[in-house]
């Protein structure tokens, strides 16, 4: 197994673990992550597990089939996972939690943009 699979497997694992996460765990997840719970949270969350569902999904087509041409899906999963713990990042930084705390947002902050850089390594690997 090359470097390149194994950046394919982290990343659907990656995905699997938060989708799981927003659409099991909703309530407890937003209360330990966001720091309040109502329906739109819920809601929220319960549609960024879809996504992170169907990106996982989607890898593991990739994974069995194969890599080539996929550039642009892997463009969006990088931009999604950078964006995401680039904002994440900025509450740690302007050490604003809101009602989570910054040791939660600090930890997600840290797994997106890790994961963004395996992902990094498979657009540049990929050109």
């Amino acid at each position: 197994m090359n470097l390149k699979n194994i950046s394919i497997l982290i990343n659907i694992l990656f995905f699997i673990y938060f989708a799981f996460q927003l659409l099991v765990f909703t309530d407890e997840f937003a209360l330990n992550n966001i720091g309040f719970f109502n329906h739109a949270v819920a809601g929220l969350a319960e549609i960024i597990g879809i996504v992170f569902l169907s990106f996982s999904l989607s890898l593991m087509i990739i994974f069995f089939k194969r890599l080539e041409k996929q550039f642009p899906f892997f463009l969006t999963i990088f931009l999604v996972q950078f964006i995401i713990g680039a904002n994440f990042l900025r509450y740690v930084l302007t050490n604003s939690p809101g009602e989570s705390n910054l040791y939660n947002i600090s930890l997600n902050a840290t797994v997106f943009l890790i994961t963004s850089l395996v992902t990094l390594y498979i657009l540049l690997k990929n050109k």
